[in-house]
């Protein structure tokens, strides 16, 4: 019996490294769409902002690249839709643009949530995007983002977030399709098929 209990440990430590293997690869592994099959989005697209972080200025730079009809108006409200067909919504909160603003973040929520209401009840696609990954991964960017994925359509972000299981677990609640990138700079496809 002693002359099989070296066999018996080598196995056992071979099925040990197997399922640390198994479970560290489950864990890396993000399922989501490289870019839309087919366009949702028509022109003209309202660009806005939930939370009032800038960075919808490089979503406007990024739609400009790619030739498309877009505006960039970061304190849209749910009366200003009459001229467009998408809505694409960047999410992220600053207290520093917020403050720049005459309302308070309950108010920034009840203006988003307002947003998304007359998009979704006019049968406007809305896209969902986040440029700022783990930077504005709080807890007030997080609340903004419940509020909108319910009415969302698509979503595009950054790999490099905080929570990135509870975030697909959530568009997967609400089945709402996602493309995660990995730079800023990968945008552009994503985006692009959206409407194109």
């Amino acid at each position: 019996m002693k002359k099989y209990i070296p066999v018996f440990i080598c196995l056992f430590l071979t099925l040990i490294f197997l399922v640390i293997s198994m479970d560290s690869r489950e864990n890396k592994h993000i399922n989501t769409y490289p870019n839309l099959p087919a366009p949702i989005g028509v022109e003209k697209i309202l660009i806005t902002s939930a939370g009032q972080a800038p960075e919808g200025t490089i979503l406007l730079s990024i739609a400009e690249n790619l030739n498309l009809d877009a505006d960039y108006r970061p304190r849209a409200l749910s009366t200003d839709l009459y001229d467009y067909q998408s809505v694409v919504i960047v999410l992220g909160y600053s207290a520093n643009g917020l403050a720049h603003t005459p309302r308070s973040f309950q108010e920034e929520i009840v203006r988003t949530k307002h947003l998304v209401m007359e998009a979704n009840r006019k049968g406007l696609p809305i896209i969902l995007t986040c440029l700022s990954g783990q930077y504005r991964a709080d807890g007030n960017t997080w609340k903004l983002f419940e509020k909108i994925v319910p009415f969302a359509d698509y979503y595009i972000g950054l790999k490099e977030t905080k929570n990135v299981s509870k975030l697909l677990n959530t568009l997967k609640t609400h089945h709402v399709p996602s493309t995660l990138v990995n730079q800023l700079a990968d945008i552009q496809i994503p985006f692009n098929s959206v409407f194109r």
